[in-house]
């Protein structure tokens, strides 16, 4: 069984959980869980049975697969899927307490007019606490697939009960990949989790991933 995903979407006014886990070459499935205030909204299987037939099976092959479903729920989420805004209220809400060009971004991008930018983590983040974390990531566009060169990258750890501190900023290369270390600091009281968020002039991503004690 492999390590599985766990994402956080914040679209519009909600943040959706998204959960992706392998499992088992007993019961060779993908399952995608979209959660949203702690209550199950939707979810995906997907079999890979096919690949059982030509074992043994790679665990980058499964995990391949993985990674595509993961992505394509995180896609239907952004482009407006689970939207519960009525449409006459639609543009309303997208011009409300942001920016101008923000809310021009986010509007098109819920008509699905638009190739935004969308963070990619290639393998699941796993930061513990008074270990170094290697960050590597990669901004592309959602639809063309298009590597996004030069987009600023933020690493910082957020805090239940302090304050958020920056541990690395950099830029994409001309791939659209990004790599760092951090240090995290020694276990601390309150959740803390490590966001890497992506800006460009094509948009705004961010992936999240909780830090665990060793």
């Amino acid at each position: 069984m492999i390590t599985g995903y766990n994402t956080d979407v914040r679209h519009g006014n909600r943040v959706y959980h998204v959960q992706t886990e392998d499992k088992g070459l007993s019961n060779p499935r993908i399952e995608t869980l979209i959660y949203v205030g702690g209550e199950i909204l939707d979810s995906y299987r997907s079999s890979y049975e096919d690949l059982t037939a030509a074992p043994p099976i790679s665990d980058g092959a499964i995990q391949g697969r993985m990674d595509e479903q993961h992505r394509a729920v995180i896609r239907d989420i952004k482009n407006g899927k689970y939207d519960q805004t009525p449409p006459d209220l639609l543009e309303q809400q997208a011009f409300n307490d942001r920016p101008l060009d923000q809310a021009i971004l986010e509007f098109l991008q819920l008509e699905g007019d638009v190739d935004t930018l969308e963070l990619v983590v290639d393998q699941p983040m796993k930061p513990a606490f008074g270990a170094p974390f290697l960050v590597q990531v990669r901004a592309r566009l959602c639809q063309s697939q298009s590597p996004v060169a030069d987009a600023e990258v933020t690493v910082k750890l957020v805090s239940s009960l302090k304050k958020a501190s920056n541990l690395l900023t950099g830029r994409t290369a001309a791939d659209g990949r990004f790599a760092g270390e951090v240090h995290l600091p020694p276990s601390q009281p309150g959740q803390c989790a490590v966001v890497v968020s992506c800006n460009s002039e094509q948009g705004f991503d961010e992936v999240k991933a909780v830090v665990v004690a060793v």
